[in-house]
């Protein structure tokens, strides 16, 4: 406020205020400043175990199938697919076109526009 109270102002500041509970502040450093600190996710050792398992096993998986030459083949061909595709000039248009209308309505400002309360004098 700019100083200038008026009769809103001045009964507003009137009012008796109500005390607070008593351990309020107490109450509010214990949850927030002097809260324990929180324990770190601990993994078991089975779920290590696994978690190390399914990695093995999936590197093992990938090179195995990388070593496959009529699986790599159509891996290749169904990239080289992919990419003549998106160099295609139509589908970069419809990508360029869906990406400005992305930006254009992530960058649109939907703040409302604020609405005075009440007029400047009472």
């Amino acid at each position: 406020m700019n100083g200038d109270y008026d009769d809103l102002d001045r009964a507003l500041m009137a009012l008796p205020l109500e005390e607070p509970p008593a351990g309020l502040r107490d109450s509010i450093l214990a949850a927030t400043v002097y809260a324990p600190p929180l324990e770190s996710i601990v993994l078991r050792t089975w779920e290590i175990v696994l978690i190390g398992t399914l990695l093995a096993v999936g590197s093992w998986l990938a090179i195995v199938l990388a070593q496959n030459e009529a699986l790599t083949s159509q891996l290749i061909g169904g990239l080289q697919a992919v990419v003549a595709a998106l160099a295609a000039p139509t589908t970069f248009l419809w990508l360029a076109c869906g990406a400005t209308v992305a930006l254009g309505a992530s960058l649109y400002n939907v703040v409302p526009r604020r609405v005075p309360v009440r007029s400047g004098h009472s």
